[in-house]
């Protein structure tokens, strides 16, 4: 009897979360460590997620697909992988800024004046207060939490588009001669 192939959304789903474990733990690290309001500390987690992406396509094309794999399919492999990280990731998110720690919202917004006044000193209270109001719209637990996803999925598919043509393996039986 012969195994049935995985399909690519549940080889996306498994290395996804996975993934987004990961991405949760370095957050939770980052977190302890006081340094999970540096943006240069942070952006491991772009490291974790390509990591996980790859892993997780490499291991589908060598278990999966003996050993060949086509750009589409690696395509949407990367891409679903990145996907299931980003929604976990995107959760945690909002239970971070809701519950793990609430004055996080307040954080950022100190840090959003504090970049207003340094960036344009001569911005009067009444816009300085206006643009804060527009951020702390954007800025809730649930806002964060779908523009986090959003930009998961963004990313996602452009890590999805670099990495299939590296991870692409064409099966030389089924070319054609002509």
């Amino acid at each position: 009897m012969e195994e049935k192939v995985r399909s690519t959304t549940t080889q996306g789903l498994y290395y996804g979360l996975i993934t987004g474990a990961g991405l949760i733990i370095l957050s939770l690290i980052l977190f302890i460590a006081g340094l999970y309001m540096n943006r240069w500390v942070s952006s491991i987690s772009y490291l974790v997620l390509i990591g996980g992406i790859v892993y997780g396509t490499l291991d589908y094309r060598k278990t999966y697909l003996n050993g060949f794999m086509t750009y589409g399919k690696a395509f949407s492999t990367c891409f679903m992988i990145g996907l299931f990280a980003g929604l976990a990731a995107a959760i945690y998110s909002f239970i971070f800024a809701q519950f793990i720690h609430p004055g996080f919202v307040q954080e950022i917004l100190d840090k959003a004046r504090e970049q207003m006044v340094t960036s344009n000193p001569n911005m009067s209270e009444e816009q300085m207060d206006t643009a804060l109001a527009w951020t702390a719209k954007f800025t809730t637990p649930v806002m964060m939490m779908i523009w986090g996803f959003i930009s998961y999925a963004i990313i996602s598919a452009v890590i999805g588009l670099l990495a299939a043509i590296f991870l692409k393996k064409e099966d030389p039986s089924l070319k054609t001669s002509m």
